[in-house]
């Protein structure tokens, strides 16, 4: 069963794999058995929200639709699959805060509960935008949602590591008191070719910098990590700390889960359907 960690522990943990050189990695997973493995791996935390259960049915893309409730899914993951079977490494699960119908502050008692050791607004209106963002702004449906669980969960010793995909947007999750903001790119979207992946990893670049400038500017101490967008593969991370040598951590949801797996698992039924008898 996996430990509850206070926040400062979780904080503490992360501080001693920087001063290590490393980087913090994050798995955002779907599945027990991705728990497992992650962990086993060397993930620092286990993060689990319904697009993680999404993508693990097949559906990545479908995860942003107004088809399921997403927080009741993340429980159920949590509570059935991902804390009954990580040993060590803090769990972390996605809340997402806009849905009108939550009780945000039950639901954050009853995480506290169940044993995770910090929260993420997950999905995020972050990746929203045009006239579809304005009307969900306008109804109090917001980011500032996705900002004020940030802040109930700090007053509840929770981890947070939130989702930005702006330095505005950072800067009020550093003000809410996050312990970690990561910079958002999009959905991952693996680049074939060579000169393509590294101009496009070179954008992210320029994107994320700005994000971690915000959050360093206002608490050197907030960790700032990073993912999606063409950043996919480890020699993508590498790449992209050429360009950012300063970031904290990298969050992998399909690069831990999906990606690894779909070609290993398509290869190995093609090889058996070879067999000729």
């Amino acid at each position: 069963m996996a430990v509850k960690y206070g926040a400062q522990e979780v904080v503490s943990r992360l501080r001693d794999v920087r001063k290590a050189g490393g980087l913090i990695i994050i798995a955002a997973v779907g599945s027990g058995l991705s728990a497992k493995s992650s962990e086993k791996g060397g993930a620092d935390i286990i993060a689990t929200y319904s697009i993680a259960k999404y993508r693990m049915m097949g559906f990545s893309r479908v995860s942003y639709l107004p088809i399921c409730d997403a927080n009741a899914i993340t429980e159920d993951l949590g509570k059935n699959e991902i804390l009954p079977i990580v040993q060590d490494a803090p769990v972390i699960a996605g809340v997402f805060a806009p849905n009108p119908t939550l009780d945000l502050p039950y639901l954050l008692d009853e995480y506290v509960r169940l044993g995770f050791s910090g929260v993420m607004n997950c999905p995020t209106v972050a990746l929203l935008d045009g006239w579809y963002r304005e009307s969900l702004e306008d109804m109090g449906m917001g980011y500032q949602k996705e900002v004020e669980l940030t802040r109930l969960a700090v007053e509840r010793d929770l981890f947070t590591q939130p989702f930005a995909a702006t330095p505005e947007e950072a800067e009020q999750m550093v003000e809410a008191g996050a312990h970690m903001v990561i910079a958002h790119m999009g959905g991952t979207v693996p680049v074939d070719d060579p000169e393509e992946k590294k101009k496009q990893i070179i954008e992210a670049a320029e994107s994320c910098t700005p994000i971690l400038e915000a959050v360093k500017k206002l608490n050197e101490d907030v960790f700032v990590a990073i993912h999606g967008g063409p950043i996919a593969f480890p020699d993508d991370v590498r790449e992209l700390r050429k360009h950012v040598p300063v970031l904290d951590g990298f969050l992998g949801g399909s690069s831990a889960e999906r990606l690894p797996v779909e070609g290993p698992i398509r290869k190995a039924i093609s090889d058996f359907k070879s067999i000729k008898s």
